[in-house]
């Protein structure tokens, strides 16, 4: 089978949120435990969190910009793009790792009630304190692309482009976490 390798870099446009889940427990959890955290307190973002991006059954880029075809997409993509790393290290606009140690200067916290559901049916939930990284971030990672009949780079390209501006990634998106593309190329 003939593979692509594609370097990404993704650059924030605005402040990223975060809201790991941990468990199902209704006890209350300080802010820095709901960002995802590698060793020596790396921040890091999850790589299946592209891939949901990509090809999540709800807010993934082939179910908003493909239509019909897009349980197609869904299909195929699951099985052939794929992220060489399963976590992603958030960067500055340096392109040096964030490391977290305290709320300040590039992380703060958020403090919102989430509304769960629309109209009569409205449930408003109690405030609580989320994470979020101001911009600018960028996160760097290389994708592969196993050939098939209906994903092609461009087509990976352009969802990116389009769901940096309309999906976004994080939690409360696309008021927080849109980006836009700052690298792409095919590794040969």
């Amino acid at each position: 089978m003939k593979f692509q390798t594609i370097s990404v870099v993704l650059s924030g446009l605005v402040d990223i949120l975060f809201d790991r889940f941990i468990d199902h427990s209704s006890e209350r959890r300080p802010p820095e435990q709901k960002l995802y955290l590698g060793s020596d307190n790396l921040v890091v973002l999850p790589g299946n969190n592209i891939t949901s991006f990509l090809f999540g059954n709800q807010s993934g880029c082939a179910k908003a910009f493909e239509g019909k075809k897009a349980k197609d997409y869904l299909r195929i993509g699951q099985s052939h793009v794929f992220l060489n790393s399963p976590m992603i290290p958030f960067l500055d606009e340096a392109g040096q790792e964030l490391r977290f140690d305290k709320f300040g200067d590039k992380f703060w916290i958020l403090t919102e009630s989430a509304v769960t559901r629309k109209g009569a049916l409205c449930i408003k939930q109690e405030a609580k304190d989320r994470p979020v990284i101001k911009r600018p971030w960028q996160l760097a990672f290389e994708m592969c692309l196993i050939e098939n009949p209906i994903i092609s780079e461009n087509k990976l390209y352009n969802w990116l482009v389009m769901g940096g501006m309309q999906i976004g990634l994080g939690s409360y998106r696309p008021r927080f976490g849109r980006f836009e593309v700052k690298e792409w190329s095919i590794k040969e």
